[in-house]
């Protein structure tokens, strides 16, 4: 019969072979995933014989990730900020950088008194219901046009129980005032960025996520002029807009407010990369 400690190194190098980055991670999260142990009780628990349905079930996790489906839809949750959101397929997936997005809207709103903030491109809704639930006399609205998405953006609101949050459909280059709701004090948005001609040849895992949530346009910039042009007059004075970009985009998209604004700053990622572009109205 197998035990533990087999089945997660046969695992291992399963995900090696298939060019997983971090096989022993992965294999890792997996196990805690479908039989329950963390990496401490894995080790505790290295001889015990594995029961066959849920070897059924982590043999068919392993498969799927060798043909690199993201960990984060295997898992079906993922950490952002100081909380954990359902992902799945349709759905663009945390990552930390974003985080940035959230730290400074809670020191704004700590600070300014703010009451209404918009999460554009929402997905997950990662962005505004953290907010949310660091800040709960804050009115959240998270809009998206995609129904994949907005299902994942109800189910994060139901299981982080952020009654300050409305969810919204609508096209963001499309729509802005004439949506009747309250003019924001802030606006936050990670919206698609990657240039169109680089989809293709992007990481195999970046592969599954949906391409709504990651093409730009040629220049990767389409979002963000309609985003100066539509959405930025439309925010309270004294407010901000606070937007997460691509590695080498922030100078660009900072130039795009800089005829409707005096001026505006970065924020640097943990790689020291300029991150997020932050103006204010």
């Amino acid at each position: 019969m197998r035990n533990l400690y087999s089945v997660y190194r046969e695992a291992i190098r399963s995900l090696g072979e298939a060019g997983c980055d971090s096989p022993e991670f992965d294999a890792q999260q997996l196990v805690s995933y479908c039989f329950g142990y963390n990496k401490t009780q894995l080790l505790m628990n290295s001889g015990s014989p594995v029961d066959e349905a849920k070897y059924i079930h982590f043999a068919d996790c392993i498969k799927r990730r060798c043909a690199h489906e993201p960990l984060q839809y295997i898992l079906g949750m993922w950490d952002f900020y100081k909380y954990s959101f359902k992902v799945g397929r349709g759905v663009l997936i945390p990552r930390p950088e974003t985080e940035l997005l959230v730290d400074f809207a809670v020191e704004k709103i700590n600070k300014n008194g703010y009451k209404v903030v918009f999460d554009l491109c929402c997905g997950s809704g990662c962005i505004g219901l953290s907010v949310a639930k660091m800040c709960p006399d804050v009115r959240v609205y998270c809009i998206d046009l995609s129904d994949d998405a907005l299902y994942y953006t109800r189910q994060n609101k139901e299981l982080l129980m952020c009654d300050n949050v409305t969810v919204f459909k609508s096209d963001v280059l499309e729509s802005t005032g004439f949506l009747g709701l309250p003019r924001p004090d802030m606006i936050l948005s990670n919206p698609p960025y990657i240039r169109s001609a680089e989809i293709p040849g992007l990481q195999e895992e970046v592969s599954h996520e949906p391409v709504m949530a990651l093409d730009g346009g040629a220049d990767g910039l389409v979002f963000y002029r309609n985003l100066a042009e539509m959405w930025y007059p439309y925010i309270n004075r004294g407010g901000y807009i606070a937007l997460e970009c691509g590695e080498d985009q922030a100078a660009d998209v900072l130039a795009l407010f800089l005829n409707k604004a005096d001026k505006g700053r970065f924020l640097k990622d943990m790689q020291g990369i300029d991150r997020v572009v932050v103006v204010k109205r």
